[in-house]
């Protein structure tokens, strides 16, 4: 956390002392998404026993050069949805193909079906990291929990180190913040995340979506709003369940209410694994009720 906090502090005063990094839309605001790199990178080194690893820092380093071209010269959505296709089409072909889909107590494996799920499954969530970053705090709050909840899964202490960075850079990310993201951090720690619940074989897939509830059901809220409305899918709006909560409580409480939501959704995903498929109608309650914050509450009078 102290490397978080005091790398984003050095990297902050060089970039302002030198007037870099600053973001195009609000030029007081610094670009740091690329400080969430050194770390990824050094936990796919640290277990490089096998070239899939090897693989992933290339391709993680791959992903930040795209976002570090959306940030200043900008990439259109097609185009990266475009490359982490191609990114996830590599990513399958590494892993064998083959990877099972558990769900509800039972490993399934249709051929083509199951490799269509796993490179939607990867296209989706990477973008939908990406989608999130659409407010302060909101895509570090998330990536904290998430990768603790990885650590819980795994055991894999690199996860705490890595959550542990994006705590401290969460220090200066926080509403009003001095350092953001940008599509370097979205892209970077979305496609870390998103590889890593893709891995998770022994985890029953429905354990998985409602771990990422928060980006699943912005994604597809977003997707469904914009085809209601005959929109490119990739046109920006700011009705977003974050936009939503931060324009009707503020920032920081608005931030606070993204932390509950996304400790909710891992709660209900280990609750999953205790007792079962006897609690996926609550899943599906907590789906509808998040879905509810974007397509409802922006309608209400305020």
């Amino acid at each position: 956390m102290a490397i978080g906090i005091f790398g984003g502090y050095i990297y902050l005063k060089l970039a302002e002392g030198l007037n870099l990094f600053r973001d195009r839309v609000s030029p007081d605001k610094i670009r740091g998404g690329g400080v969430v790199l050194l770390p990824v990178i050094l936990w796919y080194l640290a277990k490089s026993v096998s070239g899939y690893h090897n693989l992933m820092a290339a391709i993680t380093v791959l992903i930040a050069i795209v976002g570090l071209w959306d940030d200043y010269r900008g990439v259109s959505g097609y185009v990266k949805a475009g490359i982490t296709l191609l990114v996830g089409l590599v990513i399958l072909w590494f892993l064998g193909w083959v990877i099972p889909i558990r769900i509800l107590g039972y490993e399934v494996y249709v051929p083509i079906f199951n490799e269509v799920f796993w490179l939607l499954f990867f296209m989706g969530f990477v973008n939908a990291f990406n989608v999130i970053d659409g407010r302060d705090g909101v895509l570090l709050t998330t990536s904290l929990i998430l990768l603790a909840y990885l650590y819980l899964l795994t055991a894999d202490i690199m996860y705490l180190h890595v959550a542990a960075v994006a705590a401290g850079l969460l220090v200066w990310n926080t509403p009003p913040a001095r350092l953001i993201m940008g599509d370097v951090g979205s892209y970077v720690l979305g496609t870390f995340i998103t590889a890593s619940f893709l891995t998770l074989s022994h985890i029953p897939v429905e354990a998985r979506l409602l771990a990422l509830s928060f980006p699943l059901m912005d994604t597809l809220t977003t997707i469904a709003r914009r085809l209601s409305r005959r929109q490119s899918i990739f046109q920006a709006d700011t009705e977003h369940i974050h936009h939503v909560l931060y324009s009707r409580f503020g920032d920081r409480r608005g931030l606070l209410l993204i932390m509950l939501i996304n400790l909710a959704s891992v709660g209900l995903s280990a609750l999953y694994l205790k007792v079962g498929p006897s609690i996926l109608p609550l899943g599906l309650v907590w789906w509808a009720l998040l879905a509810a914050i974007s397509f409802i509450l922006p309608k209400r009078p305020s």
